[in-house]
């Protein structure tokens, strides 16, 4: 067996009314009215090798199987104003 460390990086530009909040169940998730939001990972796979695939979740299977490989998973969320 061996270890992949995936990092993921994602900036995304928000209204000044969607914040960042500690959910009761302890995870910091985005609020945007009465509803929260996670980020979780999503794996998707193609049998292509086009430039052009298309990649999707549909092959349950697989997808399954590479979730049940996630041994830990960190998120963390960081609000910059910009004035």
């Amino acid at each position: 067996m061996k270890t992949l460390t995936l990092t993921l990086h994602a900036e995304l530009t928000i209204p000044d009314d969607w914040e960042v909040i500690e959910h009761p169940s302890g995870t910091q998730v985005l609020k945007i009215g009465d509803q929260f939001i996670d980020f979780e990972l999503t794996p998707l796979a193609t049998r292509s090798e086009a430039q052009d695939a298309e990649w999707s979740d549909d092959d349950v299977e697989l997808i399954d199987t590479v979730l049940d490989a996630v041994v830990g998973m960190e998120t963390e969320m960081d609000v910059v104003w910009n004035h």
